[in-house]
């Protein structure tokens, strides 16, 4: 297009083409004398497919480009964006069906709050809860592969350093899912009685580089749907095979055991890092000799 400009141009003739200049840049009368449209370097290309004024004013010659870069380039950068549009658009849909973290929620390890614990022991407690949280991460964006259980009383901090780690993740460009154990499990049983769309929400569930899973075992609502809710964790749990995940609970090992099922307990565990976070008055270990120390 821009080839077939330069020759009609040429066609009227360097005095034509030198009236035209004029009259697109009036204020260059009395400096330019001569002008002309030429292909020039491209800046993106950086081929000679540019069309421009070339002309000399006050001796040098200089370059007045009709565009910021050639046809070919416009049409690559448009398209770009248009597939740019396409990603983020399907980003927003597959975000609103696995990551449930608001954008006004500002959860993070800089104001994980260690004010006001019970005790200086568990403030201590706390801190080390943050800083392996934090490290745990580290090692994620490193390439280590590993799990995370995050276990511990009702309101110390468990979702908050869940949702710390999976905007810290989804921040550095990773594809991330955040979900309670309770949505999880209802968006399974919505796919009652529709198999194509049960493979399709597995197979989302297991394409994520990172899931993270809040609130492990309150998913179970009754006794009847308790085989079903263990046999679902195991299939959950082995679709996330060679991947990260991280899993809170309000329950301890034995109370998880028996609401997931010991293999999904088991499993879960596996190549897993573990922080426990607990109330004096609900220390599991003091009883357990399993919890004895911050981390296990």
């Amino acid at each position: 297009m821009q080839d077939a400009m330069t020759n009609i141009f040429s066609m009227f003739g360097i005095r034509k083409m030198e009236d035209l200049y004029f009259k697109c840049y009036p204020d260059d009368v009395s400096s330019v004398s001569e002008a002309r449209l030429e292909n020039v370097k491209c800046p993106v290309c950086e081929e000679m497919t540019l069309t421009s004024w070339v002309y000399k004013q006050n001796g040098d010659w200089l370059q007045k480009p009709l565009d910021s870069m050639c046809s070919d380039c416009q049409k690559a950068a448009y398209a770009k964006k248009l597939r740019r549009f396409h990603i983020d658009k399907r980003q927003k849909i597959i975000d609103a069906d696995w990551y449930f973290i608001s954008e006004t929620d500002e959860s993070g390890f800089r104001n994980f709050s260690t004010v006001n614990p019970e005790t200086k022991e568990q403030k201590t407690e706390l801190i080390a809860a943050k800083t392996m949280a934090s490290d745990y991460v580290k090692k994620l964006l490193k390439g280590e592969v590993k799990n995370l259980r995050i276990s511990g009383t009702p309101g110390t901090g468990k979702t908050h350093l869940s949702k710390a780690i999976a905007r810290v993740l989804k921040h550095e460009g990773k594809d991330v899912a955040f979900i309670t154990a309770d949505k999880l499990f209802d968006k399974i049983k919505a796919t009652f009685g529709n198999d194509l769309a049960k493979e399709k929400l597995f197979e989302q569930f297991s394409s994520f580089d990172y899931v993270v899973i809040d609130d492990v075992g309150v998913e179970t609502h009754s006794q009847k749907e308790m085989s079903w809710t263990i046999n679902t964790w195991v299939r959950l749990i082995d679709l996330r095979e060679g991947k990260s995940t991280v899993y809170t609970t309000n329950f301890d090992e034995k109370t998880l055991q028996s609401t997931i099922g010991a293999r999904a307990e088991s499993r879960m565990s596996e190549n897993a890092e573990r922080i426990a976070i607990y109330t004096p008055e609900h220390d599991y270990r003091k009883v357990d000799d399993k919890y004895k120390g911050l981390f296990y």
